[in-house]
């Protein structure tokens, strides 16, 4: 993939509108347990060992979101950008890396994203928090429990979150339904900033917390009810106590002062030990090589002394 989407190959976008396979592209079906695998070619050892991890990930998603009925789902792998921006009808941002047409449950995939299983995990959970709960629900919500449980984290991310919290540039979670419109890195930091609120409201709510929401949406509860019902705060005292945990947890001291960070010191110190002890070493042979050098010389001194004295 290209370096815009090596910088952000998770995001991933879900979509309303009608899918179509409009183009000259020949695809190949392979299916099995409700999953149809769509190819640009007929390797069936290679579409084999693909459809299996997509199997996998499905399945774990299933269980992630509190075992989800099995429901049919197709993907699209598409061979070049070129493609995909067919099969996406030219809708998407330049730096997405895969789509799920959430009424047709289609998915659409880079073949040369990375992390693609990941990408396809992401997509599994939009498809299935869909069919649990077609009733709209915040952009922040749908998004963060796609990254949770398609277990998308990095460590680049949690910089962008301390850099967010120092220039004071954190983004409202109302304001992520407008992802779409958000250039690469604020994109970045609109998923992040959901994964963040998708894991507060599990510390809120106890570890089947986003389970209990997912069932109390499908029951046919409105958001903000099932929200409350969940973590005891209405969205606007949610999105305030989230904000304070992102800003006591992203700030500079904790970043300076956290234990989960000990190891991290740890290791620069003994690299920085390291270092110090090989620029003594090499200081101390330059010094040696130095007085070898000046009693070569002295010796040297000494022998043609004597032959002139003879």
């Amino acid at each position: 993939m290209s370096a815009r989407s090596t910088k952000i190959s998770y995001l991933c976008f879900l979509l309303l509108f009608s899918f179509s396979t409009a183009n000259a592209t020949e695809w190949h079906r392979f299916e099995r347990d409700d999953l149809a695998l769509h190819l640009a070619h007929t390797d069936a050892v290679r579409a084999g060992e693909f459809l299996n991890a997509l199997l996998i990930g499905r399945n774990e998603i299933r269980r992630k979101l509190g075992g989800t009925p099995e429901i049919p789902i197709a993907v699209y792998l598409a061979p070049n950008e070129a493609i995909f921006r067919e099969l996406t009808h030219g809708r998407l941002p330049h730096w997405s890396a895969g789509v799920a047409f959430l009424e047709s449950r289609t998915i659409v995939l880079q073949a040369s994203a990375d992390n693609l299983l990941q990408v396809a995990r992401h997509e599994f959970a939009h498809i299935f928090l869909h069919a649990i709960a077609p009733s709209r629900v915040p952009v922040w919500f749908h998004e963060g429990v796609a990254m949770w449980a398609s277990h998308e984290w990095r460590l680049r991310q949690s910089a962008a979150v301390f850099y967010a919290v120092f220039s004071e540039n954190l983004i409202p979670l109302s304001e992520i339904d407008e992802v779409l419109s958000f250039p690469s890195a604020k994109a970045d930091l609109a998923y992040t900033e959901s994964l963040l609120a998708v894991s507060f409201l599990i510390r809120l709510g106890g570890p089947n917390a986003v389970v209990v929401m997912l069932s109390e949406l499908e029951a046919g509860a409105p958001f903000e009810v099932a929200l409350f019902r969940v973590t005891g705060e209405t969205p606007r005292e949610f999105e305030r106590r989230w904000r304070d945990d992102v800003q006591a947890r992203f700030s500079l001291m904790t970043l300076l002062f956290s234990p989960d960070l000990i190891w991290l010191y740890l290791t620069l110190l003994l690299l920085l030990a390291y270092i110090c002890v090989r620029l003594r070493n090499r200081a101390t042979l330059r010094r040696w090589e130095a007085e070898d050098a000046a009693e070569e010389l002295t010796l040297q001194l000494r022998v043609y002394r004597r032959e002139d004295e003879q």
